[in-house]
């Protein structure tokens, strides 16, 4: 009986395991957790546009975006794109609704280049943030494996100031330590490329060996954030 479960639970976990990743259309990661900060609001400058891309190599995935919760707004104010464009967002619903999804191929993205997220209110001056989380379904429209979450924020303070850490790495293809300067105090938090957390740590303004040294050989992502919500990303290869 033994040998007859172990293939069984091997496959179950292999299928509990996200077969997706989410990434700006620059190329910048989203990861779990993520906040993205903007200082207007509107089509244009405040859009968050992203691919969804399917990290497997044999097989189609079927996707959704759920619309979480908001602050200070209803719904009514923002607008977001996946596959199609949906406008007053209910919490909790998920789009594209009912039983359809967004099917991508394997080792492809949706391929739609107006995919986003974008806020179109202006808070009458006040802060606002949305939550929303991209989630995998099987062919019966059953969720499963991991999802990412993100926090689009629209804060008005921020207006147009640069929102980018003033930190940088000194190398970016490492084997023991990813030596990073940062000139103010920033926390540095390490994901890899599916989005999983891995560390995170405090730095104060200055040089700074990080060890990775544990790290599996592959790409990471070092996120720098300061105390107004900045943030910058370094890639980095782990040999």
């Amino acid at each position: 009986m033994k040998n007859l479960f172990t293939p069984i639970l091997l496959l179950m976990s292999s299928l509990a395991i996200a077969q997706f990743s989410v990434e700006e259309h620059n190329g910048d990661p989203l990861v779990d957790g993520q906040t993205v900060s903007y200082g207007i609001y509107g089509y244009g400058g405040a859009e968050l546009d992203f691919y969804v891309n399917n990290l497997s190599t044999a097989d189609q995935i079927f996707m959704k975006l759920q619309f979480v919760s908001a602050v200070n707004d209803d719904g009514s104010g923002v607008e977001a794109c996946f596959g199609l464009c949906y406008t007053d967002l209910v919490f909790g619903a998920s789009y594209p609704p009912g039983t359809e999804v967004v099917t991508i191929e394997p080792g492809q993205n949706q391929g739609g280049i107006g995919d986003h997220i974008v806020n179109l209110s202006d808070g009458a001056g006040n802060p606002i943030e949305y939550v929303f989380r991209w989630y995998q379904v099987d062919a019966n429209g059953t969720p499963f494996g991991d999802d990412l979450s993100i926090t689009y924020r629209y804060d008005p303070n921020l207006g147009l100031q640069g929102q980018e850490v003033d930190a940088f790495a000194l190398a970016t293809n490492v084997n023991h330590v990813l030596p990073v300067q940062v000139n103010e105090p920033v926390s540095l938090t390490l994901y890899d490329l599916q989005g999983r957390h891995i560390s995170q740590q405090k730095l104060e303004a200055g040089t700074h060996q990080i060890a990775v040294g544990h790290l599996a050989s592959q790409m990471y992502l070092a996120i720098l954030e300061d105390a107004s919500g900045h943030r910058s990303v370094i890639k980095f290869m782990k040999k």
